[in-house]
């Protein structure tokens, strides 16, 4: 009988940790949203046809902050069932279409799980900044 109880014990707890470590999300939201992003036109360059398979642009939105600072907003989409990883990297531009120095010259990572949509996000630090450019690149392994 106690070799039953804990094999059943066992079994329940196996159960659970498994049911547990699936990552999912349920979410909600406004039916009739209330937000009016400000959409860019965007044109997309893709030379990671694998990355471009996963990893999904839905849209890039922009305002601005702090009176005259680019704020850029990218909505990503991970198509695969399984967690996925993104670099990415802000590039800004001023209107003479010069490159702006940027006080971070690293790339970042963003972790979706398996069909999360999810957002990076990034702000100009200089009011110069017109223009932006995103990279976007599988890490390194």
């Amino acid at each position: 009988m106690r070799f039953y109880t804990l094999t059943t014990t066992l079994a329940v707890l196996s159960l659970a940790f498994i049911t547990g470590c699936r990552q999912t999300v349920n979410t909600t939201q406004r039916a009739q949203s209330q937000a009016a992003p400000s959409y860019v036109d965007d044109h997309r360059i893709i030379t990671d046809r694998g990355l471009g398979r996963i990893i999904h642009i839905l849209s890039v939105n922009e305002t601005t902050v702090s009176g005259d600072l680019l704020k850029i907003q990218v909505r990503l989409e991970n198509t695969s069932k399984k967690p996925q990883t993104v670099n990415y990297f802000f590039e800004w531009y001023d209107v003479d279409g010069m490159l702006v120095s940027s006080a971070s010259l690293a790339w970042e990572s963003k972790r979706l799980q398996g069909k999360e949509v999810g957002v990076i996000t990034a702000v100009a630090r200089n009011s110069r900044v017109v223009d932006f450019i995103v990279k976007l690149q599988e890490p390194k392994r």
